[in-house]
């Protein structure tokens, strides 16, 4: 399940991409994901009353505040280059989140640790290496993809905090809620900007493509792991979604007319190399 997880994000990368190519407002899409992500845990709700702890609330509104920041710079990310630099950057989440860990009391440091934030940096460095489109900003890609990271790690550690605390069934639909809540007095404003941009064919589809299965993945992951209880194995699986978008861009890329520096076959060799060295790092965090 967490591979199917780590599939449908990619293909929700490209989608969104492609409707960023067909002239829709960033903003919108955001506004439209952030709401999907909102629905898609409230009937957690309905379940596990009797664990439910109110007064650890306040650590699920911060956490939704940072998964917020979190989608914000995923799509900024997204709209300033390459999916073949955003997507496999997005993956040096459980790098932080092993860093910020540290803070958590009990928590240990190691060896592997700084290994793996190396591998993270090599990776980091191969992603924004090649061929450049002439539309691509690799370093604004690489920055935001790592600004976005950073805040989804923070939000996993108040996660991994307050929902023993709260009660999972109540943590994480208040932690999303806020997300869907937080996006009509700071996003709508900014997608009534821009509604009256024109779009070109195709862009509501691509639209509703990207934020539909960005939600399905986001159920299928929470789900997955509800179920099984490994999120340790399930995260391994799900940090494959990099090299998904790197294989999937470079089969399509060029037939759906996608602008990508991955086209070029030196880009691809050096930016799988890149996504490789920070599932790496991710297996080893996550060991």
């Amino acid at each position: 399940m967490p591979l199917s997880a780590a599939f449908l994000y990619a293909v929700a990368a490209i989608c969104i991409k492609m409707a960023l190519g067909h002239g829709v407002n960033m903003w919108k899409i955001t506004f439209l994901s952030n709401l999907v992500m909102g629905g898609v845990f409230l009937p957690l709700a309905l379940t596990g009353h009797a664990n439910w702890v109110p007064s650890a609330l306040p650590l699920a509104g911060v956490a939704g505040l940072l998964f917020f920041a979190g989608q914000v710079a995923t799509f900024r990310s997204l709209q300033s280059g390459d999916v073949s630099i955003a997507t496999p950057a997005l993956a040096s989440k459980v790098v932080f989140v092993a860093l910020l860990g540290l803070l958590v009391p009990e928590t240990r440091s190691g060896p592997w640790l700084w290994l793996a934030v190396g591998l993270t940096m090599a990776g980091v460095i191969l992603l924004q290496s090649g061929a450049r489109h002439p539309a691509s900003h690799p370093l604004a890609t690489l920055l935001w993809a790592i600004l976005a990271a950073l805040s989804f790690a923070a939000a996993d550690i108040l996660v991994q905090i307050g929902a023993p605390r709260a009660g999972v069934t109540l943590f994480l639909p208040v932690m999303f809620l806020t997300v869907a809540l937080v996006s009509f007095p700071l996003l709508w404003p900014r997608v009534r900007k821009g509604r009256h941009i024109p779009t070109r064919p195709g862009a509501g589809w691509w639209t509703a493509c990207g934020v539909i299965v960005l939600g399905l993945q986001a159920m299928i992951m929470g789900t997955s792991i509800g179920l099984f209880g490994d999120a340790a194995g399930a995260n391994i699986l799900y940090g494959s979604r990099g090299l998904w978008s790197l294989l999937l861009l470079a089969l399509i890329a060029r037939h759906m007319g996608l602008t990508d520096s991955v086209s070029h076959g030196g880009t691809f060799a050096l930016r799988l190399i890149g996504g490789l060295l920070i599932l790496s790092a991710v297996i080893l965090i996550l060991r």
